[in-house]
């Protein structure tokens, strides 16, 4: 049997052509005559009506191989002929499926992780030194808010001698200086223990460990 595509002779009981895949010994039927007609035939023989659709009929269970020609059952991923790829994916598919994130993407990930560190950080320490600002200040604003009992002041002051040395070691209740040491800062030492409520005694060994110079 020979095939009307390839014209290579087939055995008697073929089905389809060894060489090509092209079905051989189906005749189409007309619908608009009901001639038959070769399998190959696009039109009718005997009133020119088109076939395209009967042979799409024919062969719409099986899939024909784009390399040898071979029909396929449908479900087949590859050709059992020669074992060509039957199912392919259209090539703006795989390349949407084969770009992955850019070097471009990566860098910018990267860098924008980076300065998010940075900022974090930076923000922390701003957080840490506010804080110790807010801290710093909340107590000065305290022990000035207290008010505190002078001759309480006095009472420990008169038990020292300023501590700057540049004054003649004057009498700390009586001494006005404001250098390092001095009676000011002494004064204000007093003052802030007096208000965090340390007794007299307290503050006078408070200041005797601080500055020295007890009388």
């Amino acid at each position: 049997m020979a095939c009307n595509k390839c014209w290579l002779e087939d055995p008697k009981k073929s089905k389809f052509c060894r060489n090509c895949g092209e079905p051989l010994g189906i005749c189409l039927r007309c619908l608009q005559c009901g001639s038959e007609n070769p399998a190959d035939s696009f039109f009718c023989i005997v009133c020119g009506a088109r076939l395209l659709e009967i042979k799409k009929s024919v062969k719409g269970t099986q899939r024909k191989c784009i390399s040898c020609g071979h029909f396929n059952e449908l479900e087949a991923a590859y050709c059992v002929v020669c074992g060509e790829e039957m199912i392919r994916v259209p090539k703006e598919n795989l390349k949407r499926r084969s770009d992955g994130p850019s070097y471009k993407t990566i860098a910018l990930a990267i860098g924008t992780v980076f300065l998010l560190g940075v900022f974090v950080k930076l923000g922390t320490n701003i957080f840490k030194e506010e804080s110790r600002s807010i801290i710093s200040s909340s107590s000065v604003s305290v022990s000035d808010s207290v008010k505190v009992d002078e001759a309480q002041v006095i009472a420990v002051a008169k038990h020292f001698k300023c501590a700057c040395g540049g004054c003649g070691e004057l009498p700390l209740a009586t001494c006005n200086c404001d250098m390092p040491k001095g009676s000011v800062e002494e004064k204000r030492f007093i003052r802030e223990k007096l208000a965090q409520g340390y007794t007299v005694e307290q503050v006078i060994e408070s200041l005797d460990k601080k500055y020295g110079h007890r009388v």
